[in-house]
């Protein structure tokens, strides 16, 4: 998808990590940009967001987990993530949409609502991998644990690889917990 302001596209999943010459080139306005270097990580873990910084993080009926509808003890929870790095399973193909079966799954994964240094902070992870249909878009299962951080607006963390998506910044994404 390009728009005047945004560019959203895939990294070929077989890429190697690196750094690598980046031109984006219009054909209907036949301009190129200037040379930039970009560097390409194994991981590099975001979760998505909506335009109130709340994580894109939904009840099983669908929902958007927000203050006026906070998460809960037990419930089952899907997040929406993307740079999680390579999966197992099912064969993933560049500009091809996510296999469905056998699903594209992920190594393992942390799930932080707050602090990552606070264990009451850690979700359980249930599931995570290439959402079937999409491409480039991770699904996280998860529950949120009897012992847990509570609040309106609490920091979505994950961890792969050992890498944290940001957590810091004018955008982070936040989660509300009962």
């Amino acid at each position: 998808m390009t728009s005047d302001q945004q560019i959203n596209f895939q990294i070929p999943p077989t890429l190697a990590a690196g750094r690598y010459p980046l031109v984006v080139r219009s054909l209907d306005r036949r301009a190129s940009s200037t040379q930039s270097v970009v560097t390409i990580s194994k991981v590099a873990p975001v979760v998505f967001m909506d335009e109130k910084n709340n994580a894109m993080i939904y009840h099983a009926d669908g929902k958007l987990v927000t203050k006026d509808n906070p998460a809960n003890r037990d419930e089952p929870l899907s997040i929406l993530a993307t740079g999680m790095g390579v999966t197992k399973g099912g064969r993933v193909t560049a500009g091809e949409p996510s296999p469905s079966n056998p699903l594209a799954v992920t190594g393992t994964v942390n799930v932080y609502f707050g602090s990552p240094q606070y264990k009451q902070s850690e979700m359980i992870v249930e599931w995570s991998g290439l959402e079937p249909g999409l491409i480039g878009v991770y699904r996280i299962n998860i529950r949120v644990p009897g012992f847990h951080s509570r609040g309106n607006a609490l920091p979505v963390t994950i961890r792969v690889g050992g890498v944290l998506s940001p957590s810091s910044g004018p955008t982070v994404p936040v989660v509300a917990v009962d």
